[in-house]
């Protein structure tokens, strides 16, 4: 399976959050007939990050707090797929956008607002699926933030992301 950079996807839910300080996209195309939704994939991206993952949130956890920065703990992880199946806020986490196509989620703190969407489109002969993550920064901290960050964030959407898709088309 092949995941590649991308543009947003026309008539997406995100659009409306353009522009921003920060855009990135990767399709996969999958020819795979199951019906899966843009919560199933966003519901696995959270559920299941390898090992490695986890230790980075960790380690990222622990420094932004002395930031004041909010963090996501390996419990709360577990707790969020009822709210991504149901459009419940979660702590810093809400959901401005849903329909059957696609699942906008947000994660909101003072330095920067980061969209994350999944959206599924259906050519006839593949599902076109896409993940597009959109950041507004507030402030220097939040630019900073996002520099140190950036070069995690590409290898761990695309890692996670393929992750999801796979473990939705095998089982």
């Amino acid at each position: 399976m092949k995941i590649k950079k991308s543009a947003i996807p026309a008539g997406s839910l995100v659009e409306k959050y353009l522009p921003a300080g920060y855009v990135d996209v990767y399709l996969c195309k999958s020819d795979c007939q199951k019906n899966i939704t843009p919560d199933d994939v966003m519901v696995n991206i959270w559920k299941n990050f390898p090992t490695w993952v986890n230790v980075l949130f960790r380690i990222r956890n622990f420094v932004v707090r002395i930031a004041g920065l909010k963090s996501l703990e390996t419990n709360d992880l577990l707790l969020i797929e009822k709210c991504i199946r149901t459009g419940e806020a979660f702590k810093f986490i809400s959901f401005p956008a849903k329909s059957d196509k696609e699942t906008v989620l947000l994660l909101s703190d003072k330095h920067l607002n980061a969209y994350l969407s999944v959206h599924i489109d259906n050519d006839g002969k593949h599902k076109n699926i896409s993940i597009s993550t959109l950041v507004h920064f507030h402030n220097k901290l939040g630019r900073a933030y996002f520099f140190i960050i950036k070069p995690f964030h590409i290898i761990i959407v695309k890692n996670i992301f393929k992750r999801a898709i796979n473990k939705l088309i095998t089982n």
